[in-house]
């Protein structure tokens, strides 16, 4: 039994580790393939020089003891939480599909698709996303060729 055990434990954690390091590679994040947290700042440097997965796994494996949870809820060792907006790829999405009426919305502080937007975008306090984002709508919407990228990269820097 404890070997059965153990075994599931060993898959779990390199389980684990695969598809951090996948998310890392291709989630377009700004963080290494090991993430952001202890793990990425111990071993950055090594996997950086080398290219070696086993730094990146080990990196993975220090962040999944529990130090990257805190990392990211406390905003600690190199998990920034700014780029909130710009990085999340399902807005993206949807502000690319639905910019002018994007435009619209946060011009009259609030409509549907800001609503829609909010949502998404984990808003917990949504008046004072809409008042925030109808303040500075010269500063989110600089200009009439704005694209869907600008709009969101101006709001990560402004609000």
């Amino acid at each position: 039994m404890k070997k059965v055990l153990t075994s599931v434990a060993v898959i779990g954690v390199l389980t684990t580790s695969a598809f951090a390091l996948f998310d890392g590679q291709y989630g377009g994040n700004r963080y290494s393939a090991s993430g952001c947290g202890l793990g990425n700042m111990l071993f950055a440097n090594e996997s950086s020089k080398s290219n070696d997965i086993v730094w990146q796994v080990l990196g993975v494996t220090v962040n999944g003891t529990g130090s990257g949870t805190f990392a990211i809820t406390t905003g600690t060792s190199g998990c920034n939480p700014s780029g909130v907006f710009a990085s999340n790829e399902e807005l993206n999405n949807f502000a690319g599909q639905n910019l002018d009426q994007l435009a619209s919305d946060m011009s009259k502080g609030g409509g549907e698709t800001l609503d829609a937007f909010a949502d998404l975008a984990g808003v917990s306090d949504k008046p004072a996303f809409f008042a925030a984002t109808q303040a500075n709508f010269g500063k989110i919407f600089t200009g009439e060729n704005v694209t869907a990228g600008e709009v969101l990269a101006n709001m990560d820097a402004i609000l």
